[in-house]
């Protein structure tokens, strides 16, 4: 896979902000610096901290309700937004992903780097920094939403991400929807300074001798991620797709295990 020869792709940048840190802004004045186009829909409108720099910056493409309307509305807007915009792709990225040019420069080369036909294939590429022997393309059955290349034509076929689901499970429903629709989703692992864990607030835990990470919620956001993934989850049996149930399950099983251990166990 010959990805330093490979033609970069026409691809937008988007983020959703709450309540951004300073790092946020730094790296979108990078991007802008660096010649990509930035969609940002904003749910906290009001934080005047940060987010007055980004409403008066002509080169950003500023989006929001008003309020807090969460991911899947918010995702779904600048998904649409830059298609209507002539961008075949949009990379989303959380508030609290670090990159650099490289990552974005890898990025963009990747899909070209990909026979056609097996590129067409897949609705969202999902790059991580993950350390890993090589970056070959992974298929898997689900993914987080941030550091996801996704191709806009795809997701105007089979409808944008589903603004019924505020934030837990909107990454989910969308892998589990576009394969139902015969797309894939695929991962891409030692991504050039992707990073994805230096900003979050998870908890470092050690268990049977490794260190594992976990993020404590509150009874409010645990209560809405039940709710969505018992959603997706008897969604998937109703329409016999059992296929996903078992990964659904087991993935709620995770989550709930880590909101436990958060609790129970002191962090080091």
């Amino acid at each position: 896979m010959n990805i330093d020869n490979a033609t970069r792709v026409n691809y937008a940048v988007g983020l959703v902000i709450y309540h951004p840190e300073e790092s946020v802004f730094k790296r979108i004045d990078q991007m802008i610096h660096l010649g990509y186009k930035v969609y940002v829909f904003d749910n906290s409108p009001n934080d005047d901290k940060y987010t007055q720099a980004i409403k008066n910056d002509p080169k950003i493409f500023y989006l929001t309700a008003g309020k807090n309307v969460g991911i899947g509305y918010s995702l779904s807007t600048l998904c649409a937004t830059a298609y209507a915009h002539g961008h075949e792709r949009l990379l989303f990225l959380d508030q609290d992903t670090g990159i650099s040019g490289n990552t974005l420069e890898f990025i963009g080369q990747y899909p070209s780097s990909l026979p056609v036909e097996v590129e067409r294939q897949y609705a969202a590429l999902v790059f991580k920094g993950n350390p890993a022997p090589n970056q070959n393309l992974t298929e898997v059955s689900l993914a987080i939403s941030s550091g996801s290349l996704f191709n806009l034509q795809v997701l105007r076929q089979i409808g944008w991400h589903n603004e019924k689901y505020f934030v837990d499970c909107v990454d989910y429903e969308l892998c589990v929807r576009a394969r139902r629709c015969g797309y894939k989703i695929g991962i891409v692992n030692n991504t050039p300074d992707f990073d994805h864990v230096t900003e979050q607030p998870d908890r470092a835990i050690n268990m049977f001798g490794k260190q594992l990470l976990f993020r404590r919620y509150s009874a409010t956001r645990i209560k809405d991620a039940m709710g969505a993934y018992l959603k997706l989850i008897f969604g998937d049996l109703l329409k016999n797709r059992q296929g996903d149930t078992y990964t659904l399950i087991r993935s709620m099983a995770l989550y709930i295990f880590g909101q436990l251990t958060s609790r129970l166990i002191k962090s080091k």
